[in-house]
């Protein structure tokens, strides 16, 4: 593949999914970019930082899991990964709470960083770092910067395996890039071990079309295998035995089939109702940024960068199967698109407008998802219409977060199903019930 030279850089004209120059390492502009991200990163979050455990549903949990002794109850399969994380964090902060925060900002970070690293493997260094900004500007990345809640870990790591495995299947197979993606994918499984089930498929892809001898995929497996063994012996020994882990993992698959798989609760409240929730969340950080996706993946089809789609497709496969069949309650659930998202929109406008326009445009979308996260207000909750706006998608703000709003449709008495939803956002009828609030929580009026 051709690097870009100066004409490809510029106009609507420009080959806009042509490889930028192969490096061998980071150069010095890449280090100030990602040094500017991280400012950024901590700047904008620093002022939501609180004490509220409760600002995600099972903060209190992961605050108790500190002991790390048998009540541990983080939800299974137990991501002891990022309990050990907030354990080392609360050494340097003395409250749990602000300890786990600063690791979800260091995530945040380290996921900005490897989607700049990404996104410079197909455009431009400006726009690439005008991409992985706008991303850190998405609301419900932002809000979770503000929330105990370990979906962050998909963030940092799903990036990091692509940029390593890309430059493993384009640059002759090097050692070093496939021990990048083989210990990047390891350390996420340790910090959440569905990793096992959501980068193994990439990590894969990327050995299996970089055409990996067989000695490479020997180190890449002993690698992982030993991140598995040390995440499911580490969480069995917290809780006391292998048959109490394996207890608990499939008590918890069963609940969330329970409640939300199409194969317990049928196409209309299952697979749909899935697909309409991620759609929303994916439409509240990101609905500007859909229509030059669009247009940039329209783009790559167009010239055939099949070996980039296949790796793409097995990227943000396995947490769309997942979300879609099996669970879709978290808008933490779109993050492993959102660097490909991002990506394809920045291809997009590079190829409407070239490359110089699309950098001003992309940081032109991350002014407006700032403000959009930082000027929000919660709706005065007059009616069911109301709360159900709130719940879905104001709550995902700064003012969803000082305000302490960390509600559930149900905490209302509003019902979830999508029929029931569909008909109070058109006739709208009163609140049946009001939550008992905790300390520093405000219901908007």
């Amino acid at each position: 593949m051709r690097p870009n030279t100066p004409a490809d850089l510029d106009g609507p004209l420009a080959d806009a999914t042509a490889p930028a120059p192969a490096r061998s390492g980071l150069g010095v502009r890449d280090v100030g970019c990602i040094l500017g991200l991280a400012w950024w990163v901590v700047a904008s979050r620093f002022p939501y930082l609180d004490t509220f455990d409760f600002m995600g549903k099972d903060g209190p949990l992961y605050v108790n899991a500190l002991k790390l002794d048998a009540t541990f109850d983080v939800p299974m399969p137990g991501n002891i990964g990022y309990v050990l994380l907030g354990k080392l964090a609360n050494l340097a902060w003395a409250n749990p709470v602000t300890a786990y925060l600063a690791v979800n900002v260091i995530l945040t970070i380290v996921g900005a960083a490897f989607a700049y690293l990404y996104a410079t493997l197909f455009v431009p260094r400006p726009l690439a770092a005008a991409t992985a900004w706008a991303m850190t500007c998405n609301p419900i990345v932002w809000w979770h910067g503000g929330a105990i809640a370990s979906y962050p870990v998909w963030l940092a790591v799903l990036p990091a395996v692509g940029w390593f495995g890309t430059r493993y299947m384009r640059d002759g197979r090097r050692l070093g890039d496939l021990l990048g993606a083989s210990v990047s994918l390891g350390l996420g499984m340790i910090l959440r071990p569905d990793m096992l089930a959501f980068g193994t498929p990439l990590w894969a892809g990327a050995l299996l079309l970089g055409r990996a001898p067989i000695r490479h995929w020997l180190i890449g497996g002993a690698i992982l295998a030993a991140a598995c063994c040390a995440w499911f012996f580490g969480t069995a020994w917290v809780l006391g035995g292998v048959d109490v882990y394996l207890h608990r993992v499939e008590a918890k698959h069963e609940g969330d089939k329970a409640g939300f798989s199409p194969f317990v609760r049928g196409l209309f409240e299952g697979l749909l109702r899935n697909v309409v929730k991620y759609k929303l969340f994916l439409a509240w950080g990101s609905l500007l940024i859909l229509p030059p996706f669009l247009v940039g993946l329209a783009t790559s089809l167009r010239r055939r960068h099949w070996r980039d789609l296949a790796l793409a497709a097995l990227w943000v496969g396995p947490s769309w199967a997942f979300s879609f069949l099996v669970f879709a309650g978290n808008a933490g659930l779109i993050f492993p698109f959102l660097p490909l998202l991002y990506l394809g929109a920045a291809i997009g406008l590079r190829a409407m407008s070239g490359y110089r326009r699309a950098t001003l445009a992309m940081g032109g979308l991350a002014i407006l998802s700032a403000l959009q996260f930082t000027q929000t207000r919660l709706r005065p909750q007059h009616n069911q219409r109301d709360v159900i706006l709130n719940v879905t998608f104001l709550r995902y703000s700064g003012a969803g977060l000082t305000q302490r709003y960390n509600f559930n449709l149900d905490d209302f008495g509003v019902s979830p199903a999508l029929a029931d939803v569909r008909r109070q956002m058109t006739n709208p009828e009163p609140v049946p019930a009001l939550p008992d609030l905790l300390p520093g929580q405000i219901l908007p009026h």
